[in-house]
């Protein structure tokens, strides 16, 4: 079973997080959620979560994905945590995916892993952003990377926002568990 940490600051967007714990969920994926703070969260909407767990009791899991919701201020505390950081970095080190939608590239930008990556993001999100080698596109999903990552080289996985939050969930539980588990789950949420 695919394990996928989502850390979850103040201000995070409800409908990206709760969209990619359901579709994963759905898909037999162990999912996380950690606040980055104790207690529950409250999104950018004013819906109140109550994580999995804190932080701190998570830090050294291993994890197949690490994947950011947007929101603001959400990301921008994601952003500026060092335990998270931190975390980011060491997924990619590994060659293990790292993921982030709407705002939520900010984070994966401060971690220095959009350099020489194809990327997306809430328009807006990424200006001023300066990784060496960054093609910024406007797709509703793009994905980075080989399939397997090796040392300094896992995925990068980012949307656009909470319109594309289902695509970017199945695509997500696509790279974890494979196209037929993507297709299962697709299939009874009777998309058009």
């Amino acid at each position: 079973m695919s394990s996928v940490l989502i850390p979850l600051a103040e201000g995070f967007e409800e409908l990206e997080a709760i969209t990619i714990v359901d579709i994963l969920r759905r898909g037999q994926v162990e999912v996380t959620t950690a606040g980055v703070e104790p207690g529950p969260v409250t999104a950018s909407r004013g819906t109140i979560l109550i994580p999995d767990a804190e932080l701190d009791e998570v830090l050294a899991q291993t994890f197949d994905l690490i994947a950011l919701p947007g929101g603001l201020p959400g990301a921008n505390h994601l952003r500026d945590d060092e335990r998270v950081q931190r975390l980011l970095r060491d997924q990619a080190t590994a060659g293990r995916a790292v993921a982030a939608i709407c705002a939520g590239p900010k984070a994966l930008a401060a971690a220095g892993l959009l350099a020489g990556r194809r990327v997306t993001s809430f328009p807006g999100a990424l200006d001023g952003v300066e990784q060496p080698g960054m093609v910024y596109l406007e797709d509703p999903v793009v994905t980075d990377g080989p399939v397997t990552g090796v040392d300094g080289t896992g995925p990068v996985i980012t949307s656009r926002g909470p319109g594309t939050a289902m695509d970017f969930a199945l695509t997500l539980l696509e790279r974890l568990e494979g196209r037929e588990v993507r297709e299962r789950v697709e299939a009874a949420l009777q998309r058009p």
